[in-house]
């Protein structure tokens, strides 16, 4: 199943101006969801605006938690289930 992650921290909690916690955060959180069986079709960052963002396939809802523990507690993540819009919109057509 897909989801669309949101991360946001503020500038009190971004690591950005200490490499080694940045990197055992935002930096190891893409190779944490995988290896907790999650699959990242993306990941993307807005620095200024102090948020993150991820696509991800994945079956379990504890895969998501443990693969995003490098960066619970530097903020908030909002984690909504999506769908593909090219592939819904064909079955919607198919079934007119």
């Amino acid at each position: 199943m897909l989801f669309h992650i949101t991360h946001s921290h503020n500038e009190l909690t971004c690591p950005i101006n200490d490499a080694s916690l940045f990197l055992n955060s935002f930096g190891a959180v893409v190779d944490s969801l995988e290896a907790n069986n999650v699959t990242v079709i993306g990941a993307w960052i807005d620095g200024p605006g102090h948020q993150s963002f991820y696509v991800i396939d994945a079956d379990s809802p504890d895969d998501i938690h443990n693969g995003l523990h490098p960066i619970i507690a530097r903020g908030t993540a909002v984690i909504k289930p999506v769908a593909d819009l090219q592939e819904r919109s064909k079955e919607v057509a198919e079934n007119q």
